[in-house]
């Protein structure tokens, strides 16, 4: 293009050299009968300069805009686009403007993503765990644990992404893979090797119409979890911290899901999905005989989120149906906001005996939430609050709670009356600054019962006894049923460095966390704990 401009400036200059000539001779020889037609020509000549030196002013301007592009981020197809700045902007998480960076292969845009993450912290009182805060299981005041602090490093928080996104004239197809290492192997431990093994977190095909409808299907964040925006994978509305377990009162799981959704003009958004269902359970007496859950033979033992947190999962049971969910997101042109549903079933089976029928028991659970971003000052700061209300949906919360109790004489599962919130803010200080405070609170209901042999039953019993939990020996094997967890955390994230070659964040955080149980006999012990987290990350580019 350059040659071009060049060539067309030189043709230039000779023509008006040539007219200023011709211009000259005609002036003296004005008689001349040729003059008529010279002069003609040369009103044509000028006319033909002016159209090239408008034809050298478009090219210039065309070249001025290819180097601009060039220097920018290229424009894409469809096919190619890049995250948009919505999912780009959990903080934390926000990427340069030359982010992502892709490859492309056989027609699809591959985009690598995740980071890179080495963390230490401490606890002043011990839970023998990694990232993820143990609420469930807080060392109760006075317990040996009480009196032990808890020193830890570790880089298995670390998250590696894929995201493999293609096109066609009538539908746009996504795929996603996301692991960490927070998984174990038998083999694995802490004292020489220290070798974790990957652990999934999302993987899931999505099939994107032009009419608005979306269908995903694969291991995803549910739809009860909240949005920034519409009703998106990748636009989850994440806590910001370093908590591998999040806050208290964040509703979420990761599992296995079929979703439809539809988007109504930017404005609306609904959607439908069936998720895999478990069932957390946690019951003072468990009658004989009781099949479908993890003491049970045609059921698996219940998994725990890691091995070093014993007793995470209270139980698991064999599942009749998956959970049905729903959720409608509106964004009114200020914040985003959401109406979520939630519909579970329960069964286990009271095994027949030489004197006894044998029954299957069925029950139902439910739950209604709400999801809300509110950007109280445009890009500086917005608030955050969700909630959860029903019965039998323990498994949702971050803390981890059951979700039913059983009869003691019919062996039926019970959903337990649970609610939670969550409330959040955070501020954007500058491009290098960003600070945090959330605050959650979660809770169970009493569901007691007297077992046939007139001991405590069910869950939150007033028989419990806890008249003997007076030492720190005694207190080392005192527990009760969890009645109200709740914390308040705050922290800040620094940008350190942001450029084509990634970003690097360091940031802290302090936690602290409380335990209440169901009052029994004697003084009802509690807990609490306080966590200091120190965290520096590579985002990859």
């Amino acid at each position: 293009m350059q040659v071009r401009i060049v060539s067309w400036s030189v043709f230039l200059v000779s023509a008006s050299m040539l007219i200023a000539t011709a211009g000259s001779a005609a002036q003296t020889d004005y008689q001349d009968p040729a003059i008529t037609d010279l002069q003609r020509q040369i009103r044509e000549m000028r006319l033909q300069m002016a159209k090239m030196q408008k034809r050298i002013v478009d090219l210039e301007a065309t070249k001025g805009t290819a180097e601009k592009n060039s220097s920018t981020d290229p424009i894409l197809p469809q096919s190619q686009t890049a995250p948009t700045e919505a999912l780009r902007s959990q903080v934390g998480e926000v990427r340069a403007s030359k982010e992502p960076t892709s490859f492309y292969y056989k027609g699809i845009t591959l985009t690598p993503g995740g980071f890179l993450e080495s963390t230490i912290l401490v606890r002043t009182r011990n839970e023998n765990a990694d990232m993820a805060n143990s609420y469930t299981t807080i060392p109760l005041n006075g317990s040996s644990n009480a009196h032990l602090s808890e020193f830890r490093g570790t880089v298995r928080n670390s998250e590696l992404s894929l995201l493999i996104q293609g096109s066609t004239s009538s539908a746009k197809l996504t795929g996603y893979v996301e692991t960490d290492f927070l998984g174990a192997a038998p083999t694995a431990n802490y004292l020489e090797s220290s070798s974790w093994t990957p652990r999934l977190r999302q993987l899931w095909v999505q099939l994107a119409r032009p009419s608005g409808w979306t269908f995903t299907v694969g291991q995803m964040w549910s739809l009860l979890t909240t949005n920034r925006q519409g009703i998106a994978n990748l636009a989850e509305l994440r806590p910001t911290g370093e908590d591998g377990n999040y806050v208290v009162g964040f509703t979420w799981t990761r599992e296995k899901a079929i979703r439809v959704s539809r988007n109504f003009n930017n404005k609306v958004w609904a959607a439908f999905a069936v998720e895999d269902p478990e069932t957390t359970y946690s019951a003072a007496f468990v009658p004989t005989n009781i099949m479908g859950l993890n003491t049970s033979p045609n059921a698996a033992t219940g998994v725990n989120l890691l091995p070093f947190l014993a007793n995470y999962s209270n139980g698991q049971a064999t599942t009749l149906a998956p959970n049905l969910l729903a959720k409608v997101a509106f964004e009114p042109g200020w914040g985003h906001f959401e109406i979520k549903a939630l519909g579970r079933i329960f069964r286990d089976r009271m095994a027949s005996t030489a004197t006894t029928s044998g029954h299957t028991n069925i029950t139902e659970g439910y739950g209604v939430g709400f999801g809300a971003l509110m950007p109280l000052v445009k890009n500086k700061v917005e608030l955050s609050l969700e909630g959860l209300l029903g019965q039998g949906i323990g498994r949702y919360g971050s803390s981890g709670l059951p979700d039913i109790t059983l009869n003691p004489t019919t062996g039926s599962m019970l959903p337990l009356r649970q609610g939670w919130i969550m409330g959040g803010i955070v501020y954007h200080r500058n491009n290098h600054l960003d600070l945090y405070a959330y605050g959650g609170d979660e809770y169970t209901g009493r569901y007691a019962f007297v077992s046939p042999t007139g001991t405590a039953a069910g869950y939150g019993s007033p028989l419990v006894d806890y008249s003997s939990c007076t030492n720190e020996v005694a207190l080392n094997a005192c527990n009760g049923a969890n009645r109200i967890i709740y914390e308040g955390t705050a922290g800040y994230w620094y940008r350190l460095y942001r450029g084509e070659y990634g970003r690097i964040e360091y940031g802290n955080q302090v936690v602290y966390m409380h335990r209440n149980l169901w009052s029994g006999m004697g003084t009802t012990p509690q807990g609490g704990d306080i966590v200091a987290y120190s965290t520096i990350r590579f985002y990859l580019p």
